[in-house]
């Protein structure tokens, strides 16, 4: 039995309760304060007068993606052409071909062959949709652009043919990515990696082997394409052990707003052109039918107001399985009426706070008309909707401290506040990537600091709920605590 002392524990069951004391064992919460008071402990662990939380949950990531970023020459910094294609001469001389982070210059296929002819290059958007490539590329998949910029399956299909890993450098990115996430207090991930690499059953092993040595919780979201591999495993859907869960079912409907193939209400600007569906509705109804058959939820993206009203509507046809709840990541524009649909089924939503200084005010100039809600984080919550948390990394840093700043802000990089209204409280924001996030895991005893529950603590030096927002924004974790074990200690 280990003691916890001298912090100020926060339970977030409300916005004041604290405690002094902690106890735990066996990973779990055995009481607090004076409840504990005459127990016998065989260590004590004085916490300094640090603060400390339910331990944050990324609720949508790419856990082995992220990793990817980390040991790949980002492009993100880059907001000049001349600076970007310098560095990329730079890098291509070093034997580089393969670039993270690419945010849309204008490059071409043509500027690219320019530096590289005899052998690929291919820069990969910050979407994670896109891609821009050279003439190697396209002759070598077969695939005709007068540009080089390709998206969704295309871009898919030079992922897999030009970025291929071997499963000791995938569980290299993981192990790298794990770490990274404990730095920012991380201790679990809801995260999207069984397709995109090297099969379901290798890339369900690399987490198996790697969860073993080195604890965070992940929860598997298992894409469409490999559901059939799922199936046939025999596998149980959620609990595979303390540290592994097998998720809903991942699905894309429509794109986003860099590649406009976000399914928009109203056409983009100057054109006739309102985006893109990934499925036919006859397809993906036939899909879901078919997962529901095995008692599978699904989550599915959708940026687009007409995405997410066509997509609320299949779902209420095809409702899941009574205590099952379905998952929509994004849901970055609506209108009320879709809301007040969402209202009444079982649904929750992963979130990107981030996305709002990432994508305002410049996607403002892509609409012909602007959608009646964008991120509206507030009004979900005000019709009852369960939110969570989230980053999206690599698209966004995983740091859940920049994401709650924005939640509460909704601060713009030209120091405009959009919207006031869908402004968040501090607590509401914590409790995005702490108690909210943890809802979709159907666990019952996480996301908050009580008896019984888990003990998956993180540590900062400050009150998350009195600080300034500056000091909020750059907070550092003073430690990271899962299953009752230190995992990171600054």
């Amino acid at each position: 039995m280990i003691l916890w002392k001298n912090g100020y524990f926060h339970t977030l069951e409300d916005e004041t309760k604290t405690y002094h004391k902690l106890a735990t064992n066996q990973g779990l919460i055995v009481g607090f304060d004076d409840d504990i008071k005459d127990l016998d402990f065989e260590k004590e662990i004085d916490l300094k007068g640090h603060h400390i939380y339910p331990g944050f949950v990324d609720s949508h990531l790419h856990l082995i993606g992220y990793g990817q970023k980390l040991s790949l020459v980002s492009l993100e910094k880059f907001n000049k052409k001349e600076a970007l294609l310098n560095e990329l001469k730079k890098q291509v001389a070093l034997h580089q071909s393969f670039f993270e982070g690419y945010k849309p210059l204008d490059i071409d296929k043509y500027e690219l062959n320019d530096i590289h002819s005899d052998g690929p290059i291919v820069l990969r958007h910050s979407d994670y949709h896109s891609v821009t490539v050279n003439d190697y590329v396209l002759d070598r998949i077969g695939i005709d652009s007068k540009t080089g910029f390709l998206t969704e399956d295309d871009a898919k299909l030079v992922i897999k043919s030009f970025h291929k890993q071997d499963k000791d450098m995938l569980k290299k990115m993981l192990v790298n990515s794990i770490n990274k996430l404990h730095s920012y207090g991380i201790t679990g991930g809801h995260s999207d990696d069984l397709y995109y690499f090297n099969g379901f059953h290798e890339t369900l092993d690399i987490f198996n082997e790697t969860l073993i040595k080195l604890p965070f919780r992940a929860h598997l979201l298992m894409h469409y394409m490999i559901i059939d591999d799922f199936i046939d495993s025999k596998l149980a859907f959620l609990d595979q052990n303390q540290y592994l869960q097998l998720g809903a079912v991942k699905i894309f409907y429509d794109g986003t707003f860099t590649s406009k193939t976000a399914l928009l209400k109203h056409s983009y600007l100057h054109t006739n052109d309102q985006g893109m569906r990934m499925f036919e509705q006859n397809e993906l109804i036939e899909l879901v039918k078919k997962l529901r058959k095995q008692d599978l939820p699904l989550a599915i993206h959708v940026i687009g107001d007409l995405g997410l009203k066509e997509l609320i509507d299949i779902l209420e046809a095809y409702p899941p399985k009574k205590g099952l709840h379905d998952r929509i990541i994004h849901a970055s524009l609506a209108d009320l009426d879709t809301i007040k649909c969402m209202e009444k089924l079982p649904i929750i939503l992963d979130v990107q706070p981030q996305f709002i200084t990432s994508d305002l005010p410049q996607i403002l100039d892509i609409f012909s008309k602007q959608p009646q809600f964008i991120y509206p984080l507030k009004t979900y919550l005000n019709h009852n909707i369960t939110i969570c948390g989230s980053s999206d990394a690599p698209v966004e840093d995983p740091n859940p401290f920049k994401g709650m700043h924005v939640a509460i802000t909704r601060l713009l990089n030209n120091n405009q506040i959009f919207q006031e209204a869908e402004r968040l409280t501090r607590y509401e924001a914590l409790k995005l990537y702490t108690t909210y996030a943890n809802i979709p895991t159907y666990k019952t005893n996480r996301g908050l600091l009580k008896k019984g529950y888990i003990a998956d603590f993180t540590v900062t030096k400050d009150d998350l709920l009195k600080i300034n927002l500056n000091q909020l924004l750059n907070q550092s974790v003073e430690m990271t605590i899962i299953n009752e074990k230190i995992v990171y200690k600054r």
